[in-house]
């Protein structure tokens, strides 16, 4: 968008090892830094990949995930993909049925991310049953699913809004004579 030329793939490259990098330091941040009060973490990379997923779209969103579950794979030790699949899942799914709304409606990211903490919550008790060891879903339910979103939903709206000012702020770096 706005470049005059086209990428090289050693540009391309570099972009998304920088992004991994990234997201791995965020994830590192996750399992290792922040509090947790009540035994609860906040999810960071869920809920950057949903807020930018709902400004840049599914496909963008569709790398932060893949990008931040494998990296939350790698800081949690479980098995390589359970966090990915679960992210993807959620971030996809919450981004493409919310994106219809309208950006200026402020409820969009606390929806984006209500629907995404849910469904991958769903996916990973769904892998944790089928790969490790039987969950009470119930008890998943309440001990992890809904203290997980409820704190969630409490950056999501500033997040969102840091995210959209953002992205006005670059696309608005337009040249005179374009016009």
């Amino acid at each position: 968008m706005g470049h005059s030329r086209q990428r090289r793939i050693e540009e391309i490259v570099v972009h998304e090892v920088a992004l991994f990098a990234a997201l791995l330091v965020v994830a590192l941040v996750q399992t290792a830094l922040l509090p947790r009060p009540f035994d609860v973490s906040l999810n960071l990379i869920l809920l950057l990949a949903v807020c930018h997923g709902l400004i840049a779209g599914a496909t963008s969103a569709a790398r932060w995930a893949f990008y931040g579950g494998l990296a939350l794979d790698l800081c949690a030790m479980t098995f390589a993909g359970m966090h990915a699949l679960a992210l993807l899942t959620g971030v996809i799914v919450s981004t493409v049925l919310v994106s219809r709304l309208s950006r200026e409606n402020w409820l969009v990211p606390i929806l984006g991310v209500a629907i995404g903490a849910f469904l991958y919550h769903a996916v990973y008790a769904l892998l944790l049953t089928l790969l490790v060891a039987p969950v009470d879903f119930e008890g998943y339910a309440l001990a992890a699913l809904l203290p997980d979103t409820l704190i969630a939903l409490i950056p999501a709206l500033p997040l969102y809004l840091v995210f959209r000012w953002n992205e006005d702020r670059v696309r608005r770096r337009v040249p005179v004579d374009v016009y």
